[in-house]
């Protein structure tokens, strides 16, 4: 889930890290915020640290290249598109604690987990990864149950939104003819039927998000975003 945010504010780092002190008292691995989200009258910030950016673009990464993941210099891109993802992630994870979502249930979470795991290119580079961060398995086991829940409300408030016509598979295939040409027409239909339906999906989560933000204030101090 990516999604398009604008720059909300920039501070200097001292400035950034007294802020995460001031108001997560305890933390043992405050580096640099991110971005902070929310944190109005009688609420504190919810806080996305620079190690949290850096965790989620290498896993990106690790699936593709290894090696990039794991020792490569990140792209300033890549970092910005992991701030937003991660953004989108816990405004949606907000948003489903609000309305009392039911909670992921064990099965869910092991099926969450799994596809996590899949798209880092398994277990061994996962492990290898916290390893060389010097991350633990909680941090994964936190967003495993954040990407869950945010599935679960996905689930609850798009359904429906993701039915694609067969006009609209009929369009996208003349649109893009000489591409499928050869190949075999059921196949062709299912590829961009998927396809049609992903876009879909991320559009609505980008309204989603869109919608949140107008509700959630969002900090933004990484100087990769903007």
């Amino acid at each position: 889930m990516r999604v398009v945010l604008a720059l909300l504010a920039l501070s200097g780092p001292s400035t950034v890290v007294r802020e995460a002190q001031a108001q997560s008292p305890g933390a043992t691995r405050v580096e640099g915020v991110a971005a902070a989200i929310g944190g109005g009258t009688g609420e504190a910030a919810e806080m996305i640290l620079h190690s949290d950016v850096e965790l989620r673009a290498r896993m990106l990464l690790l699936g593709r290249d290894r090696d990039q993941a794991l020792a490569g210099e990140l792209p300033r891109g890549l970092l910005a598109a992991s701030l937003r993802e991660l953004i989108g992630e816990r405004l949606i994870a907000r948003e489903a604690e609000r309305v009392q979502i039911t909670r992921p249930t064990a099965s869910s979470l092991a099926e969450e987990r799994q596809r996590m795991l899949a798209a880092a290119g398994g277990g061994e580079r996962v492990a290898a990864l916290l390893a060389r961060l010097g991350a633990s398995q909680s941090e994964l086991d936190v967003t495993v149950q954040r990407r869950a829940l945010v599935g679960a409300f996905l689930r609850a408030n798009l359904e429906g939104t993701t039915v694609i016509s067969e006009r609209e598979v009929d369009a996208r295939i003349a649109q893009d003819a000489a591409r499928f040409a050869g190949r075999s027409p059921v196949l062709v239909r299912a590829e961009v039927r998927a396809n049609l339906a992903r876009l879909a999906l991320a559009r609505n989560i980008e309204r989603w998000v869109r919608v949140l933000r107008a509700r959630v204030q969002v900090r933004i101090y990484a100087p990769f975003e903007g």
